[in-house]
């Protein structure tokens, strides 16, 4: 049983001792087999305990052991959260750097998620100047680290009717799947040769 499955089950139990199993299923987002496996696990370890109230109601308390165990998991999904940042940021620092030494002054984010936000505090360690950030379809944000953001639409419409911008390349840093964004460059196929996708998450494997 993996650890995050292990802390996603104790925190969802610790605010909401009433539960039943079924409703973790579906809050946790796995299948009913695999909750109940985690359940009897949670108690055999000792870190939850099942109390019976009346007729087959029950209610999960976490244990005093337990509770040092979420404390300890805690700590160590936030460790894990670190070192993927710091890891993350130090090769996408270096990447843009290299760009910049290309000759590439500025970039372009796609997409408004957390690695977005790594790949913006990236570009502020680089030399390279943030162009615009673009949201995703499904996104309703219209600001993004205090950055307004535009559509892919917009920002292709724009690129391609200006004739100075047009002459430029555009770097676009993809934090999200690209397939969207190459579908809209289709239809301006006069500015697509000017336009370089990087899959920000093929950088990192």
């Amino acid at each position: 049983m993996s650890q995050r499955k292990h802390l996603d089950t104790l925190l969802e139990i610790k605010e909401n001792p009433s539960t039943n199993q079924r409703s973790l299923a579906h809050k946790l987002n796995i299948s009913l087999g695999l909750t109940n496996a985690i359940m009897q696990n949670l108690i055999h370890r000792g870190w939850i305990k099942a109390k019976k109230l009346t007729g087959r109601k029950l209610i999960y308390l976490v244990t005093p052991q337990g509770m040092s165990r979420v404390t300890h998991l805690v700590y160590a999904r936030f460790r894990d959260t670190q070192n993927y940042y710091q890891y993350t940021k130090n090769i996408l620092t270096a990447h843009l750097t290299k760009i910049y030494n290309q000759g590439e002054r500025e970039v372009v984010i796609y997409g408004t998620n957390q690695l977005a936000e790594i790949t913006y505090l990236s570009i502020l360690d680089s030399s390279l100047k943030l162009h615009s950030i673009l949201r995703e379809e499904s996104s309703y944000k219209d600001k993004f680290l205090s950055h307004k953001t535009i559509s892919v639409e917009n920002f292709l419409s724009q690129y391609s009717n200006n004739n100075n911008l047009s002459k430029q390349k555009i770097i676009i840093l993809s934090t999200i799947n690209s397939e969207e964004l190459n579908k809209k460059l289709e239809k301006y196929k006069s500015i697509k040769n000017h336009i370089k996708i990087i899959n920000i998450e093929n950088l990192l494997t």
